[in-house]
């Protein structure tokens, strides 16, 4: 019963301690950032961040599915395994469905080539959204990359913000940089340069506000940085020096020392960042409060990726070195359940990084077992408590900063696996190796793609469940990469400082990718 207490424990919110902050006391002055929102309405109340009275967990369409190792269905005749299973194949249907649908699928080998449907719309004009996305969901850069830029260091970050204008990539010598690629075929502008100058050994994550107005740096601190975009016209903003950094703590904590942040997240409407830190928990901060509103501890070792499933920011995600995923719902607290909402076990090592596709049910998610997950939120248990711990999980005594993994990713499974699909062959060693979806407008999100310890560029297909392309250049490890969202562009940072686009087209259609294994 205490060891069941203390488990409940590890999985609250808790609110103590956090009404405590003055915010007399900061420095910000929150009217030179403007979230995007509309001001609050004289004789209207702001909805409230939890909702004690709040609505089922995550809604009837997302009900978890039980015990980890027991899914209840009336068909006895099944084993719950098969039962299991059944569910996950018809998840991933449902999936490829939609995708096969927002591209308009046809079979490779009767479909029309792209010059008959070029034709086609010459004589009947304009092409419609799904129509786009079908022709340019089946031809990916090739060929070698533009170099964009490069450093003295190694890179760390790289990302598109929301509407494809700008490029940030963020570098362990204390530098951000952000290049302008409105025009996507001309060489990339650099239009701002942040040092800073509080770092612990790199930029662990970045992210901009919505409106790009306010870029947030994280690293191995408690403190985050925020740099107002539009302070100055200056190019150079040098912390403290030219801009002022302006800095948001997250306080003491859960552990008894200083504790890093390794990923953050912006809301959609600006208003909040989501943290993932070292101190095995997951923190919620209001920017104009200027302090933490929720934080729960939520997994037994550091959590190394968070993430909002959707735009309206209720459900959040967090993945652990615990090997764990675990679903929070921001409506159910105070007086209403104030725990983890589900679990998705599958990984067998820790989880390196977490994408959501944005449609609050599908995710993907790289694992230190050098898997790729493709997951239903659906499909998610809500204890771990019966047969997941009499189980023995297969894994391995050994640390993937500077070992090889010793395992073989086809061979080594998990007993209770809830994802609904699995891609391998890139590597994710060394470092937080991170994970991303092709976007709508140009792929209805057929693909996913990865970095890679070897240096190359990974996209498998959700249709035909393949490796759809391998793009090697790095001479060094790939940490992250970005798919533009409105052009065939794709974007890469290394280990090796140099941050490329890759953006020529094929010239005839289905002609070979480089298919370079690791």
């Amino acid at each position: 019963e205490e060891e069941e207490e203390e488990e409940e424990e590890e999985d609250s919110f808790d609110y103590t301690g956090l009404d405590g902050l003055d915010d007399s006391e900061s420095d910000f002055d929150i009217d030179d950032y403007d979230s995007g929102e509309d001001k609050q309405q004289d004789g209207k109340e702001e909805e409230p961040l939890f909702h004690s009275g709040a609505p089922e967990m995550l809604a009837r369409s997302m009900q978890p599915q039980g015990e980890c190792s027991a899914p209840k269905d009336e068909e006895s005749h099944l084993s719950r395994h098969e039962i299991l299973q059944r569910e996950k194949s018809r998840s991933l249907e449902r999936l490829q469905g939609i995708l096969q649908a927002r591209i308009g699928w046809e079979d490779p080998s009767t479909r029309p080539d792209i010059s008959q449907l070029i034709k086609a719309r010459e004589a009947r004009g304009h092409w419609s959204p799904s129509k786009r996305a079908r022709i340019s969901s089946r031809v990916l850069p090739n060929g070698e990359p533009e170099v964009v830029d490069v450093g003295n260091s190694r890179a760390y970050i790289g990302h598109f913000a929301l509407n494809g204008d700008v490029f940030l990539a963020g570098f362990q010598n204390q530098t951000i940089r952000l290049y302008e690629v409105n025009q996507t075929h001309r060489p990339w502008k650099l239009r701002k340069e942040i040092v800073a100058k509080a770092l612990n050994w790199t930029v662990t994550d970045t992210c901009l506000s919505p409106n790009q107005q306010l870029l947030v740096y994280s690293t191995i601190s408690p403190v985050l940085h925020a740099v107002n975009m539009n302070a100055t016209d200056e190019v150079q903003s040098i912390q403290n020096i030219t801009d002022v950094h302006t800095p948001l703590d997250f306080g003491p904590g859960f552990s008894e020392g200083a504790f890093g942040l390794w990923a953050i997240s912006f809301s959609r409407d600006g208003k909040y960042i989501l943290a993932g830190s070292s101190d095995y928990a997951a923190y919620l901060f209001d920017i104009e409060a200027q302090r933490v509103v929720a934080r729960a501890r939520a997994h037994k070792d550091d959590v190394n990726s968070v993430c909002f499933a959707d735009e309206s920011d209720h459900v959040f995600l967090s993945g652990s070195d615990d090997t764990m995923i675990k679903v929070w719902d921001r409506r159910c607290g105070e007086d209403g359940v104030n725990r983890v909402q589900g679990m998705l076990p599958g990984h067998t090592e820790g989880i390196a990084h977490i994408s959501p596709k944005g449609d609050g049910r599908y995710f993907i998610s790289n694992g230190k077992d050098q898997k790729c997950k493709l997951w239903d939120i659906r499909t998610m248990c809500t204890s771990t408590s019966g047969q997941l711990k009499k189980d023995k999980i297969e894994s391995f005594d050994w640390d993937y900063r500077w070992q090889p993994y010793p395992g073989n990713p086809e061979k080594v499974k998990h007993p209770h696996d809830r994802s609904i699909a699995t891609f391998t062959g890139h590597k994710v060693l060394q470092t937080l190796i991170r994970c991303r979806w092709s976007p709508a407008e140009t792929t209805g999100q057929r693909y996913i793609f990865s970095g890679s310890q070897c240096g190359s560029l990974f996209v498998y297909d959700i249709l035909t469940q393949k490796k759809a392309a391998v793009f090697r250049f790095h001479r060094s490890v790939m940490r992250d990469c970005d798919w533009h969202p409105y052009h065939p562009m794709l974007a890469s940072v290394g280990w090796d400082g140099s941050v490329v686009r890759w953006q020529k087209l094929p010239e005839l259609e289905g002609q070979n990718h480089n298919q370079v294994s690791c």
